[in-house]
């Protein structure tokens, strides 16, 4: 069965944001700023399931957890980015209820 991918509100500040490079968790978290922890993990846990992003454990002192884009991910980019010019542009015209998936659930 094929996982659906939610485009919420975190999904593309995550993506945007891993677009430059690879970072970890709390990283991550510092650089979007006001998104939860459980948000940011549920956001990451799906865009891992659906193959956009990758996430690789590493042990040396302690052990870290570092997510980036997968080749896959890097083919969203230019789409979404073109999504997010047309809701910006167009958000006053939509009459659409538009309602995120993470508000639903959490």
């Amino acid at each position: 069965m094929a996982s659906s991918i939610f485009i919420g509100r975190w999904t593309p500040k995550i993506l945007f944001s891993l677009r430059e490079r690879p970072y970890r968790h709390g990283q991550l978290r510092r650089q979007l700023g006001s998104v939860s922890q459980r948000m940011l993990t549920r956001t990451l846990r799906n865009l891992e399931s659906a193959g956009l992003i990758a996430r690789r454990v590493t042990q040396s002192k302690a052990i870290t957890v570092e997510y980036s884009l997968t080749k896959l991910g890097r083919t969203i980019i230019a789409p979404l980015r073109g999504m997010c010019r047309w809701a910006k542009r167009y958000r006053k015209d939509v009459s659409a209820d538009v309602r995120l998936r993470e508000a639903e659930t959490g």
